[in-house]
């Protein structure tokens, strides 16, 4: 399998927080699995592997080109820096699992490699959701992207972010209610649903 990247190891380090020593061997595969995992999902396959296409043969349209600079770009930056953060801390080799520490600096500790996680997802969410926006605005600007074959992946047309609140919550007598005890608090009552 051939490597395309939608965007470029140099231009992630340019447009995020990475020190420019990072090594490529170190970033690509975070950039390849985000593509595949948050940047497919959002375009489908259908528009996923027309980009990718476009890039390899350097022959993407106008559009196509703004598109990947303006809208997929960022997302997928945040995205691969979200998977990259874990491999920056601990290194998987031969004889096990370490964790990278320097002479010179202090640990990171697990909490705030996990906050440090949550902020870099959320803002790959908000790109993402800045993404579809524009798909659902412009419906008639990549038609990849509306049509599917059923082939691969269908585009996902549900928001990116996801706020951990539960909204699948029980009515009663008409209204939505968080009732801690569940049905078991009135089990008679006719008009809950």
């Amino acid at each position: 399998m051939e490597t395309i990247l939608l965007v470029s190891e140099q231009r992630m380090k340019q447009w995020t927080n990475l020190d420019n020593n990072i090594r490529i061997d170190v970033l690509t595969p975070s950039i390849l699995n985000a593509q595949e995992i948050y940047i497919q999902d959002s375009l489908g396959t259908k528009f996923f592997v027309r980009l990718k296409e476009g890039v390899r043969d350097n022959d993407l349209t106008v559009s196509e080109e703004a598109f990947l600079k303006d809208y997929v770009g960022p997302s997928l930056m945040q995205y691969a820096l979200y998977l990259l953060l874990p491999n920056l801390k601990y290194k998987f080799v031969e004889k096990g699992i370490l964790n990278g520490t320097s002479e010179e600096t202090a640990q990171t500790s697990l909490d705030e490699l996990q906050y440090l996680r949550a902020s870099t997802l959320e803002t790959a969410q908000f790109y993402d959701e800045r993404m579809r926006d524009f798909l659902k605005q412009n419906p008639n600007e990549f038609q990849q992207w509306k049509t599917w074959d059923g082939n691969g992946m269908p585009r996902n047309a549900r928001s990116a972010y996801f706020s951990g609140l539960q909204t699948d919550i029980p009515r009663k007598h008409g209204l939505w209610i968080y009732d801690e005890c569940g049905t078991d608090c009135d089990p008679d009552c006719s008009t809950c649903n």
